[in-house]
């Protein structure tokens, strides 16, 4: 009781012959216990390990390593990030493993991610990045409880002493380099426990961002900053924050949106992004203005998507995820059947890198992506509308166009290769009338024997369009849209 004091009204109302439970006050101490856990959970138990509150009270294997325990928005978003290049380095003072078990399951359990929660982790191949858990880790630790129980950082000793322990060392030398040279955004972190504090001020003592930059060096996802935020940009801007701008750092520092709409956003910013950098890269003789109407209609689609989230974050996450890789894997290959995970990168390097893949301009990835921003530049226009897919079954499409004279179903295509499959399979037939979109040119068909008699016979047949045939022959927007707009037929 004496790590949350009670008042002299609360000591009144506790009766300790009854179960605490039982207690009218019980709710307020247990808060101002949560307050204070790294201090509840340092009270030593007469016989039993340092840890054992942790260990078996709290029950830290079937609480935080519980496999059943699906993730969150954030966990989905950030593993998003992850897989597309943006964030190679994450680190966290959860012991939980809901971002690892986000990306395995959008991986198929292909690795990608390298989980760090001792120093010699830090040797283990980061495929697509880096989870420094220096709290340690829930799961490792319940798998191998003797190599990583010992590191599973909770009680307030720990705390102090982990920035001074030698075993602490590589990991925390890590983590300094990591705030030394990459911008910062914290995402549900209090910054109150000392050892946060005091590895930012070494980073800053190591090598200190100056204030003012753009982007900001450390931004904090709240609405409001609290006393230890506000300490922590005090240590690393001290060499620029005086009284005159300590509010205008604070107020930069700060981005009021809490984790999952934020994550949302950045994942659709980051999609959105590549795509419009796609077009930007893509061969033809667009000129830059074009390329920016097309990039305009890429975030129409964007938008539009964004406007869909609310009310259940959690539901639409999980049905882009599913929709975003099946369509990814039918572009690429025409086909679900080798499908390994629910998701697919759009690409792995980050945006600023995608030029430098030399694989980039026969994967048609950016012929697709000029596909894609004429079909929002359509939809801008009220041209069409577009919907999702009637199913997921493949045959019904990535999605679907509406227009005044009709609609039809929409299919991606990188290649002749994933066209071609797509034909195989069954899924794409003329009765449907369907569009296929090719990223790269037509494969011409063989002629067949007898031959069909001349003119127009009347009969339904599949509306294939290449866009490297309509960019290499057009000069202007309007030209390639006209163009576009005719071969759909819709």
């Amino acid at each position: 009781m004496a790590i949350a004091p009670t008042t002299p009204e609360e000591d009144a109302r506790i009766d300790f012959t009854q179960p605490v439970a039982s207690w009218p006050d019980v709710n307020n101490i247990v808060v101002r216990l949560c307050s204070n856990y790294a201090r509840l959970l340092d009270v030593n138990v007469q016989g039993e390990p340092d840890d054992f509150l942790l260990w078996e009270a709290v029950d830290l294997r079937a609480t935080f390593a519980d496999p059943a325990k699906p993730p969150d928005v954030e966990h989905l978003c950030l593993a998003i990030l992850v897989l597309e290049g943006a964030c190679t380095n994450l680190a966290s003072a959860n012991w939980d493993g809901l971002i690892e078990g986000a990306i395995a399951a959008m991986t198929g359990g292909q690795p990608a991610l390298s989980v760090c929660a001792r120093p010699e982790d830090l040797r283990n191949p980061a495929p697509r990045g880096r989870l420094i858990k220096f709290h340690g880790c829930a799961l490792l630790a319940t798998h191998n409880e003797a190599v990583y129980r010992p590191f599973l950082v909770a009680r307030q000793s720990q705390i102090n002493g982990w920035a001074a322990w030698p075993e602490s060392a590589a990991v925390r030398g890590r983590l300094v380099d990591l705030v030394s040279t990459k911008p910062t955004l914290m995402i549900g972190l209090s910054a109150q426990d000392a050892n946060i504090q005091a590895l930012f001020a070494q980073a800053a003592a190591q090598m200190a961002w100056r204030w003012p930059s753009d982007p900001p060096s450390f931004v904090f996802s709240a609405n409001e900053l609290g006393v230890d935020h506000q300490g922590l940009l005090q240590n690393v801007y001290r060499q620029d924050m005086r009284p005159g701008n300590r509010q205008q750092i604070v107020d930069e520092a700060r981005i009021q949106a809490y984790a999952k709409p934020l994550l949302l956003a950045l994942v659709l910013h980051l999609l959105c992004s590549k795509v419009r950098a796609l077009v930007d890269l893509a061969p033809g003789a667009l000129p830059v203005a074009d390329r920016q109407s097309l990039q305009d209609g890429v975030i129409a689609l964007r938008d539009q998507l964004a406007a869909i989230v609310t009310p259940n974050p959690l539901a639409f996450i999980n049905a882009f995820i599913d929709q975003w890789g099946r369509s990814l894997h039918l572009i690429r290959n025409g086909s679900l059947t080798h499908a390994a995970g629910r998701y697919q990168p759009l690409t792995v390097e980050s945006v600023a890198n995608i030029a430098t893949n030399p694989g980039l301009p026969a994967s048609g990835l950016r012929e697709t992506a000029v596909a894609v921003g004429l079909i929002g530049y359509g939809v801008s226009r009220g041209e069409w509308q577009i919907d999702a897919p009637a199913s997921n079954a493949v045959r019904d499409g990535m999605f679907r166009l509406h227009a005044p004279s009709g609609e039809a179903k929409v299919f991606l295509t990188s290649g002749p290769t994933s066209a071609l499959q797509l034909k195989q399979d069954g899924h794409v037939v003329d009765a449907e009338e369907p569009i296929v979109i090719h990223g790269h040119k037509l494969v011409p068909a063989m002629a067949r024997s007898p031959r069909a008699a001349p003119g127009r016979t009347g009969r339904r047949v599949i509306r294939e369009v290449s866009l490297a045939s309509l960019l290499e022959s057009s000069a202007t927007l309007d030209e390639l849209f006209q163009r576009f707009r005719m071969e759909l037929a819709i």
